[in-house]
C-alpha cells in the first residue's frame, strides 16, 4: 500500500472574470469600480489584472498632421474562490 502512487489533492476553486464591455463597434467601457467591490464582497479574491484591450486613438485637431495617437488600455480582472460544495 505504501508503494502505490498518491495523487495530490487540490482544493476545488471556481473562477470569475470581469471584462470590459463593448458598448458600440470598437467602443469599450471600463469595468466599474463598484463591480469589482461587489465581487470581492461576495468572497472572490483578485488574482490577476491584465490589459485585455489595447486601442489606439488619434487625438487633437484635425489640422495636425499626423495627429497624435493615444493608446487606451482596458483591463480585465480575474478572481477565484473556494468552491462551496
Amino acid at each position: 500500500m505504501a508503494q502505490r502512487e498518491r495523487t495530490p489533492v487540490y482544493p476545488p476553486y471556481e473562477f470569475k472574470a470581469l471584462l470590459p464591455r463593448e458598448v458600440a463597434p470598437a467602443q469599450y467601457q471600463q469595468v466599474e469600480q463598484r463591480d469589482i467591490e461587489n465581487t470581492t464582497e461576495q468572497g472572490w479574491e483578485l488574482v490577476s489584472v491584465v490589459a485585455y484591450i489595447y486601442k489606439n486613438e488619434e487625438r487633437g485637431s484635425v489640422t495636425l498632421s499626423p495627429r497624435p495617437i493615444v493608446t487606451m488600455t482596458y483591463p480585465a480582472y480575474y478572481f477565484k474562490r473556494l468552491k462551496i460544495r
